[in-house]
């Protein structure tokens, strides 16, 4: 079975089955079901909606969210940087989401005279077990190793051949589209949830979680004369600077998503290790004169690094 097969199969194959059926019951169902369904519970039903709005807002929310998960994992895989296991089971699982509200849903519903009168209970939890059940087959059948990369340090440092006197310019950036899907996602599965979140509560949410994803789902990073510089995000904030001077050698390290801390702006005061992370795989690594490290996860490092380290070995300090 092949790589892309694989991916396939637990991000498109397993959420697609499960949402195919679903669809097929929720036909099947039709003439049993109340119009309006129950929507939501607390102590009883207390909302309700359209059965043809509720079951067709459901299906085209798994549809979504499965395509984005299989593009993502399918890019992924084709840069050679294939998500890790826990990733394929979260976005499998969040597409297997809204399949798993809609048929809990529909039989709190069934053969009830009215919205009014739908049985409550824990049966979403079934389903909601159903789902992370999913999601770990699909993370052992789809999650794939990083491919390993070469790692150079000392005489075989990375160098881009900069002669003396020239100058140069490098600019590297990653982005990561998925933070900002995951945390609008939630919060709406969430609210689609019978006992889950009110819908303002779940928008409000979900805003504060796209702004805050906004701000720092991409990185980029600037090497020039004057040394590196790291902008995170849409407004280039959080950044920092790094002269030359303070940084004794560039490299490149393999990064796991959710290694060194996880994603975003990351410090571990054991290691002395600074990760601006917006994904996995390879990464600038900049061992600073103090000691220190800082990772940077953006594209093409190794040529970051290169320059970097030309830099370094011709005395640059500063290029106006």
């Amino acid at each position: 079975m092949t790589k892309l097969i694989r991916v396939l199969i637990a991000t498109a194959v397993l959420p697609g089955a499960v949402l195919a059926v679903v669809a097929v019951l929720a036909n099947a169902w039709a003439d049993r079901l109340p119009d309006p369904i129950a929507t939501h519970w607390n102590d009883g039903p207390d909302n309700a909606s359209s059965l043809g709005l509720f079951v067709t807002v459901c299906l085209v929310l798994g549809v979504v969210v499965t395509v984005v998960v299989v593009l993502i994992a399918v890019v992924g895989l084709r840069n050679e940087r294939p998500l890790p296991r826990p990733a394929i089971g979260l976005g499998a699982g969040l597409a297997a989401m809204p399949s798993a509200v809609l048929v809990s849903t529909l039989l709190l519903n069934l053969d009830a005279p009215d919205w009014h009168a739908a049985r409550g209970g824990a049966l979403v939890l079934l389903f909601l077990l159903g789902v992370a059940a999913l999601g770990v087959v699909a993370a052992f059948v789809g999650g794939l190793p990083t491919p390993a990369r070469e790692h150079r340090t000392g005489a075989n440092r990375p160098s881009v051949g900069l002669r003396p006197g020239q100058r140069a310019f490098w600019s590297g950036r990653a982005a990561n589209p998925a933070m900002l899907w995951a945390l609008l996602a939630i919060p709406g599965a969430i609210a689609f949830l019978p006992a889950g979140l009110p819908w303002p509560t779940a928008v409000w949410i979900g805003f504060v979680g796209a702004v805050v994803a906004a701000l720092t789902y991409r990185l980029r990073a600037k090497v020039d004369g004057t040394g590196v510089t790291i902008r995170f995000g849409l407004l280039g904030f959080p950044w920092r600077h790094l002269e030359l001077s303070d940084i004794r050698e560039a490299t490149v390290r393999e990064l796991t998503t959710f290694g060194d801390g996880g994603l975003g702006l990351r410090f571990n005061a054991v290691t002395g290790t600074t990760a601006y992370k917006v994904r996995g795989g390879p990464a600038l690594e900049l061992t600073l004169a103090n000691g220190r490290t800082v990772l940077v996860s953006v594209d093409d490092p190794e040529t970051g690094a290169g320059l970097v380290n030309d830099l370094i070995a011709q005395g640059v300090t500063r290029i106006d």
